[in-house]
C-alpha cells in the first residue's frame, strides 16, 4: 500500500497517523492523571483512617474499635484493592500513554524526515517500525476502563489543534 503512494499522499497518511496517535496520547494522559489523583486520595484517606484506628487502639477504652478500624484499612489495602487490580489500572494508563507517546514521536520524526528528504527505503523501514509499534499498542489489552465521551472530546481537540475537518 505505502509503496504505491506518491510523496504527498504519504505525507498526508503520516499526518493522519500522527493525529490519531496524538489523540490517544491526550486521552490516556487525561485518564492517567485522573486515576493517579483517585489513587492518591483513596490511599491517603485509608491511611488516615488506619492512623486514627491506631490512636484508638492505644486507648484501653476504645481499643476494640481502633483495632477493628486499623484491621479494616489493612484488609482494604492488602485484599480488596488487589481484587479490583487497582494498581494494574493505574500503571496501565501510564503505560498506554507512554506507548502512544513513542508512536506519536515516531510519526513526528518521519514527518520531519520527509520534509528534508525523498521517501526512500530507509524511510519506508522506519515507517514500518512505527506502524508495528502502533499495532503492538493495539494488541495490548490491559482491560482499562473506557470513557467514550472523553475519547470523543480528545478527538475533537486534536482535530482542532491540527486544523482537520470535523
Amino acid at each position: 500500500m505505502i509503496e504505491t503512494m506518491n510523496q504527498d499522499e504519504f505525507v498526508v497518511e503520516l499526518k493522519q497517523l500522527r493525529c490519531e496517535a496524538d489523540w490517544h496520547v491526550r486521552y490516556y494522559s487525561e485518564r492517567s492523571r485522573k486515576y493517579h489523583r483517585i489513587d492518591y486520595w483513596l490511599k491517603s484517606i485509608i491511611g488516615l483512617f488506619a492512623i486514627f484506628g491506631m490512636f484508638l487502639a492505644a486507648n484501653p477504652e476504645t481499643q476494640i474499635y481502633g483495632t477493628a478500624i486499623a484491621a479494616f484499612c489493612a484488609l482494604l489495602m492488602a485484599n480488596i484493592l488487589p481484587i479490583f487490580k487497582w494498581d494494574g489500572i493505574i500503571t496501565g494508563f501510564k503505560e498506554e500513554e507512554q506507548d502512544w507517546t513513542r508512536i506519536r514521536n515516531g510519526y513526528q520524526d518521519l514527518l520531519r524526515v520527509t520534509a528534508i528528504a525523498d521517501r526512500g527505503e530507509i524511510l519506508l523501514q522506519e515507517f514500518q517500525k512505527v506502524r508495528e509499534m502502533q499495532n503492538m499498542a493495539a494488541l495490548n489489552d490491559r482491560h482499562l476502563p473506557q470513557d467514550p465521551q472523553l475519547l470523543d472530546n480528545k478527538e475533537a481537540e486534536v482535530r482542532k489543534f491540527y486544523n482537520l475537518d470535523p
